[in-house]
Parts: structure tokens; sequence; C-alpha cells
């Protein structure tokens, strides 16, 4: 079991049902007017935060205070982090001020991304399997490993550039005569999935990232520090790194022709259903991001993603222009030389398992039917599971009653009004006028 950065708060959950139907791997039920999450079946795509009416849903994140535990505290922004900032704040001053809540060193998950690019690209020439669907967005992983294992090897297995980034930090420190765990590296997220990954990362036997904060906390600290005390910065231009945080960013860099490039994870998963049915085939390359917009519509932004994709757009067209001014070349061999590539395979998690004992898994299954059958099966989600199926599932397995479906209750009132009837007329005596 992993540990899981999406969380519920009961106290302020109504049991509304809203999250129920937005949940892409129906991991999330109403019991005794309470939503409750089934844990292997989470994915921490953040859907339910998102939906949710009275916050209820909440992603658990690190402590910022955790980075005071280490002599040298570097914080690696995520390309969507500048999109926050709609109202002129330049790169330089947003990068400045992470120096000034705290953070030692500053390195650009943006400059890993240019570098996952070539490496996608040298992939690309030797895979044989296609489509190869793009591993960056950690939800699309879990998805595929709990709803479509027979695509793991589709997986695109290269690191993200969250963890290439923290792998160079780390690498470059310990160069200079450092060691690894005086070294903390942060992660400013946009998503609580990211949060997961981690801790429990996927494909990678541990991830070099220390800790992740959301990015709303980290905006309210850096917006304070560019209002009162601007700490801008010289850096190097990375519009290409930067536009991942878009839908067709990653390929706009990868260079791709025969390419789908998906966003919203309801889309994703109809696209991901053709692949297993094979109808799309003929497609090379497919890049799929489960928040709507890509990272910019992450549960943990800040800023209107439709803003927040202009506000991007106008930073990527001043980094080319600066990138051209200077003439900027890649001149880290440092960060080339790193692995890059996952080194655990990623293996499916189903989620629909009934029984270690295969006989009695079967009679499980009959019993789910037989019960389906009975079932109006108009998946109205009042018994508190996402589809009637969902609720078969659940009485079989002993977590719900069959009278939690209110057509049931009212056949079962019926019949029992029925056979009250059929009772009190053998029980009572009959009248004579």
């Amino acid at each position: 079991m992993y540990s899981h950065s999406v969380t519920l708060e009961s106290e302020k959950c109504i049991g509304c049902t809203d999250c129920i139907k937005r949940c892409p791997t129906e991991a999330i039920r109403v019991r005794d007017s309470k939503a409750k999450i089934i844990t292997e079946r989470c994915i921490d795509c953040g859907n339910c935060i998102a939906v949710c009416r009275n916050g209820a849903k909440r992603a658990v994140m690190d402590n910022f205070n955790m980075i005071y535990s280490y002599s040298y505290r570097v914080a690696l922004p995520a390309p969507s982090f500048y999109a926050q900032f709609a109202k002129g704040e330049s790169v330089e001053e947003i990068l400045g001020s992470l120096y000034a809540i705290g953070f030692t060193d500053v390195f650009e998950v943006s400059e890993a991304a240019e570098y996952i690019a070539e490496y996608t690209n040298q992939y690309m020439k030797e895979v044989k399997v296609f489509p190869v669907i793009s591993s960056a967005c950690p939800v699309i992983v879990r998805l595929i490993q709990r709803r479509f294992p027979a695509l793991i090897d589709h997986i695109l297995p290269i690191m993200s550039p969250m963890e290439l980034a923290a792998r160079y930090v780390k690498s470059a420190y310990m160069s200079h005569g450092i060691k690894q765990e005086e070294v903390g590296v942060f992660f400013i997220s946009p998503c609580p999935a990211k949060a997961t990954d981690i801790h429990k990362p996927k494909g990678l036997e541990k991830s070099y990232v220390d800790g992740a904060f959301s990015m709303q906390e980290i905006y309210l600290k850096v917006i304070h520090e560019i209002k009162n005390h601007p700490h801008p910065i010289k850096r190097k231009p990375t519009p290409g790194g930067m536009s991942w945080a878009t839908r067709n960013g990653g390929i706009s860099n990868i260079g791709i022709d025969n390419h789908i490039a998906v966003d919203g994870i309801e889309r994703v998963i109809d696209i991901l259903e053709k692949v297993e049915d094979g109808t799309l085939s003929k497609i090379h390359y497919i890049e799929a991001l489960a928040c709507t917009g890509g990272c910019l519509g992450g549960a943990l932004t800040i800023e209107n993603p439709f803003v927040s994709r202009h506000t991007l757009k106008k930073l990527i067209e001043h980094e080319e222009q600066e990138a051209k001014r200077e003439k900027v070349t890649k001149a880290n061999h440092l960060l080339e030389a790193l692995p890059y590539k996952y080194n655990v395979s990623i293996v499916p998690k189903p989620v629909f398992s009934l029984d270690e004992d295969i006989g009695t898994a079967l009679e499980m299954m009959e019993e789910i039917e037989q019960l389906y059958s009975k079932l109006p099966q108009i998946d109205c989600g009042s018994c508190g599971a996402p589809t009637c199926r969902c609720f078969a599932e659940d009485v079989v397995k002993g977590h719900a009653h069959v009278e939690d479906c209110i057509f049931m209750l009212r056949k079962r009132i019926k019949e029992l009004s029925e056979a009250m009837f059929e009772l009190t007329q053998k029980i009572l005596p009959t009248t004579k006028d």
C-alpha cells in the first residue's frame, strides 16, 4: 500500500455524492452520509478536491519548516509555478523571492525538462511498441496500473523532469564534497499526485526529492516578498522546458509528428480505451495529462488555467527572445551524464480483487452478477456508490447492505408488507356480521 496525498476531512463532508461521479477509478463511496476513500483505488488525481463544495477533500503536503533540517535547501519550481503570477512579475523576481523565503538555492525543473525531451527523442528511435504513452504525469501511470494494466509496456520508461532535476542537484553538490544528506531538494507542486510520487515513486527505487510543497502555500510567501522586498536574479532562459506546463508542451519539444496530446482525465481514459482495443496503433506518441489544461489546471494552483496559460505564453515568448539574444547553448555535462531511465519495472495494481482464493473469488463474482441483474442499473448514485455494479461489489464484499439501494428498499418494504398482510390473515380471526 502506498501513502496518499489526497485525504478526507469527515467533519466537513455532507455526503452530497458530488465526488463519486468524478472519480476516474471509482475510489469513493458515501456510507452513513460520509464519503470514504478506498485507498487501493485512489490515484491522487485531485478531481475530488476540485469538485468538493465543502472543502472536505484536501491534499496533504509536506511541512515547509522541514527545509531547515538541511544545510543546503534547494527549491525545484515547476514550470506552471511562473504562470500563477499574472500581474507582470518576472521569472527573475519569482526565483529571487524563493531565496528570500528560506531556500539557499534554486534549480528550475524546466531546464531538466529540456533534457528529458532529448532523451525521449532518443528512445523513440529505438522503441518497437506503439503508441508510447508519456510518463511525466504520475496520475496517468497509476491509472494505467489500475485500469489498463495491458498498456504498461506502452509507458515511456523515462523519469519525470522533477526527478531528473533532483538527481542533478544532489550530484552537483556531491561533486563539491558536500554529503548528500546535507542537501534537501523540494518540489513546488501544482498537484497532489507529485507528492505521492515522491514518497512512493513509480519506476524508481527511490525519489531524490525530499519533500513537496503546495503551489498555493509557496505562492503566498513569494508574492509577499515580491511586493515588499523584490530580489531579482540572473538566470539562463529555458523556453522549451517552460512549455511542459501546458497540453502539447512536451511534444512540441520532442518533435514527434505522429502524436496525440490529450488532457483531462475523462478524455485520457477515452484515448486509453482506444489504445487498448487497438484503434490507435498507428499513433506513435501520446502525451497524456490528467488535469484539464495540463499542469496549469492542477488542483493546487492559484490562477484560473486560461489566465495562467496566457501568462505562460507571454513568459515563453520573452524567454525565446532572451535565448536568441544571448545565443544560449547547452553545456551542462553533469546533467547529460545522469541516468534518466526507470530502474524498477512498473507492474499492474488491479483494484478489482475479490479474494486470494480463485474459487471463492469466482463464487463472489457470480453473486455480484446475480445481484447486479436485480438492480435498476441506472447508476443514480443514491446508494453512495458511483455505479450499480460497484454497489453490487460492495454488497458482496460486505461493505454495504442491499437495502442501501432505494429501489431495492422499496421492493423489500413491499415484500414485507405483503408478508405481514398474509400473516395477519392467518392469525387474526375473521369477524362475522
